[in-house]
């Protein structure tokens, strides 16, 4: 089986929402505000171009993503996003966070909205942060 290659992902349009299931969305959420470090940092895993996300992991400090993605494909998996959550700083991410492999979209955790926790996406394209319009489903 061939490894994937994050070169292999294609960023889609930001204005055409991505699906993400709603169980899903709730417990990346439930993640944000159980955490107990300052800066909550995940990998977000699907099974393949065309899926939807389904699972996590902790990116543990020192570690890779090229590391991470080595384990993923040895479940049949891949790298989907990186989620990240900083509560005391703004929503969107910061230009740092796109450093290592800004081909991949940012997840983060907000309460931009009247204090209700939400889930937002986020590419770089052309050095500037783009939101991604996310949909989660019923």
């Amino acid at each position: 089986m061939r490894q994937p290659n994050l070169n292999d992902i294609k960023m889609p349009t930001p204005t055409i929402p991505i699906l993400i299931p709603r169980r899903f969305a709730i417990r990346l959420l439930h993640e944000a505000q159980i955490a107990t470090e300052p800066f909550l940092s995940m990998i977000v895993a699907d099974e393949g171009e065309g899926s939807v996300p389904n699972g996590w992991m902790p990116v543990v400090e020192g570690a890779s993503i090229a590391e991470a993605q080595t384990m993923l494909a040895g479940h049949g998996k891949r790298i989907w996003a990186l989620y990240r959550h900083r509560p005391e700083l703004p929503n969107p991410p910061l230009a740092e966070d796109f450093a290592d492999h800004p081909e991949l979209l940012r997840l983060t955790a907000s309460l931009a909205i009247k204090g209700v926790l939400q889930l937002r996406g986020w590419w770089v394209i052309a050095g500037a942060i783009v939101e991604q319009e996310l949909d989660v489903e019923a």
